[in-house]
């Protein structure tokens, strides 16, 4: 505790939300309107090993720390820590926005914030949770752990890209959301990032159980998680092509395959066409992020099953995109499709 005993009272949000919620959106609005005279700072903890939303965040007044190789069932300690208290310790901020993996359970990391090894040194404000209001009509979303405990563990509840919804979207939400014991101290529909900055402030509920919930999602899934570290964090790289290498990770029932490419490396639009389009016909795919050098032109993709965001975007020195797949008997065959069409 020495360490970081003479930090004190930095404020932390936790800002959860599923694959595709909006979490980046947010938080890059945020940080664009960081009070006058503070210092704040942001810890992105990801899924796959190589690491996109640290670099979609950058900015030049804002320290970035990205730990990716997350664990979905809890936190992965070390990596997390030290990544942690190397922020604590080299910013020293007023407050830290922590954004776990859109896959992950966030409750044990909100634990881990609350540990007596900070005490005094981190105040955890309330967790705030984004969700894509038209997910609760899927039953992929439905039937993912993940996808609630999220919810569950929320103080904030926000419908995002609220521009996209119908009235009976909105009032599946409102219903949805007032099931919840606690109640969600804020439940509120917002777009493009929009966010009232004041509710970061909110408390956290103290009241927050994660294995016993008495409210009835209407929906069958089970909150009584092992979070053991002796399931296998599988972690597997590989050189497909010249100035190209491939990162593969495996946890419970999800895999990433993510590529980094250096910057003569690039990709032709109607072999990318062919990429995105392999994609949202696989049945098993959740999302594909990053940044890609599309014959001369860098794009910033982000992709789900049912939406796709895209634009131009300034040079990089790497191209940096990763895949998202449910573990299934598809899996090896989608790594050698995606290689052929890429390669």
């Amino acid at each position: 505790m020495r360490a970081i005993v003479q930090y004190q009272n930095i404020k932390v949000n936790v800002i959860t939300g599923f694959l595709g919620s909006g979490k980046t959106t947010l938080i890059k609005q945020l940080l664009s309107s960081v009070p006058e005279g503070e210092s704040w700072a942001v810890l992105v903890n990801e899924f796959g090993e190589v690491g996109i939303d640290g670099d979609l965040l950058k900015s030049n007044e804002i320290a970035i720390k990205q730990v990716p190789g997350g664990c979905l069932c809890c936190v992965s300690s070390a990596a997390f820590s030290v990544g942690l208290n190397e922020l604590i310790k080299t910013t020293k901020p007023d407050r830290i926005i922590i954004e776990p993996t859109g896959i992950g359970h966030p409750h044990q990391i909100v634990e881990q914030l609350s540990a007596k090894y900070y005490r005094g040194v981190l105040e955890v404000c309330g967790t705030i949770c984004l969700m894509d209001v038209r997910n609760l009509s899927d039953p992929r979303y439905l039937g993912h752990p993940a996808f609630f405990d999220q919810i569950d563990d929320a103080d904030i509840l926000i419908g995002s890209k609220a521009d996209l919804y119908n009235d009976d979207d909105e009032l599946r939400f409102l219903q949805f959301a007032k099931q919840f014991e606690p109640a969600k101290s804020v439940v509120a529909l917002s777009q493009n990032g929009l966010f009232d900055q004041s509710w970061l402030d909110i408390v956290r509920a103290q009241q927050h159980i994660h294995n016993d919930h008495d409210h009835d999602h209407d929906h069958d899934h089970d909150h009584d998680h092992d979070h053991d570290h002796d399931h296998d964090h599988d972690a597997v790289t590989s050189e497909p092509s010249d100035g190209v290498m491939c990162y593969q990770k495996r946890d419970l029932d999800m895999a990433s395959i993510g590529w980094v490419a250096d910057s003569n490396w690039f990709i032709s639009s109607e072999r990318f066409e062919q990429f995105l389009a392999y994609l949202s016909e696989a049945s098993d795919f959740w999302r594909f992020k990053g940044i890609i050098r599309v014959d001369d032109t860098f794009e910033q993709i982000n992709m789900t099953q049912t939406e796709m965001q895209r634009r131009a975007t300034d040079e990089v020195l790497t191209s940096r995109f990763e895949c998202i797949f449910s573990i299934d008997d598809g899996y090896e065959k989608h790594l050698n499709t995606l290689h052929k069409i890429l390669f």
